[in-house]
């Protein structure tokens, strides 16, 4: 297991609460980083789930897959993810 999905199955979040934070964030991070304070996602956590992603930025995109993020949006995700071409998503 990843640590980026251990801290995510820590927070207990609602898998289609995920699927909408990570949506919302693609069109809109402003709105999403208010999605986070709604979600009572601590910073400490936040911090944890960021320096997973930054670390190694194509777990990302394999846990929105595995999450159910459709392969549409994946796609689009994948040009702003260094590497994420290599990746079998």
């Amino acid at each position: 297991m990843t640590d980026l999905l251990k801290t995510i199955q820590d927070l207990n979040l609602d898998p289609q609460k995920l699927q909408q934070l990570v949506t919302t964030a693609k069109d809109n991070p402003f709105a999403a980083m208010g999605m986070v304070q709604e979600l009572g996602i601590a910073p400490e956590a936040l911090q944890k789930v960021m320096s997973a992603v930054m670390a190694n930025p194509g777990t990302l995109l394999e846990l929105a897959k595995q999450f159910g993020v459709n392969d549409d949006l994946i796609a689009s995700m994948k040009q702003h993810v260094p590497g994420a071409d290599k990746l079998p998503l």
